[in-house]
């Protein structure tokens, strides 16, 4: 095991260094995942991308290194108190439990309260990468990594 190790872990310094990752990581197999019992339109399944292993594994080791300190203390102007996704603490509970404790803290000093809920499940289907990049920017992240 510790033969593989050492050249595993100077591949992972080498792309954290040059901020890239070997081409045959960037390749992944789209497997098409049927979201209704009998699909029959392209829209009736789901892509679920096959990752080479050491590519995910980077990726946690960097998320886990990187991006989750960096959101613990963010600049003040990017506030993450009402983001519960893509968080090691965040979950769809976690969101509910906030809902629940703001509504029950605004009924103590008001009579009712208004709840409004989006549906933002296709939301998230596109991402302005432009948008998203200038907010990493932001983060305190090393440049090597943010590459």
């Amino acid at each position: 095991m510790t033969s593989f190790a050492a050249p595993v872990a100077q591949l992972f310094n080498q792309s954290m260094v040059e901020g890239a990752v070997p081409s045959q990581w960037r390749t992944a197999v789209i497997t098409p995942i049927p979201k209704v019992p009998k699909p029959t339109q392209a829209a009736d399944y789901r892509p679920i991308s096959i990752m080479p292993v050491l590519s995910r594994s980077l990726e946690k080791y960097i998320v886990r290194t990187f991006i989750y300190s960096a959101l613990q203390l963010p600049y003040p102007e990017l506030c993450f108190d009402d983001q519960f996704a893509f968080r090691p603490t965040g979950s769809t509970t976690a969101a509910v439990i906030a809902l629940l404790r703001n509504v029950r803290k605004m009924l103590s000093t008001d009579e009712y309260v208004h709840v409004f809920s989006f549906d933002f499940t296709k939301a998230f289907d596109t991402v302005r990468h432009e948008t998203l990049m200038n907010k990493m920017a932001q983060l305190n992240i090393p440049d090597n990594i943010y590459n």
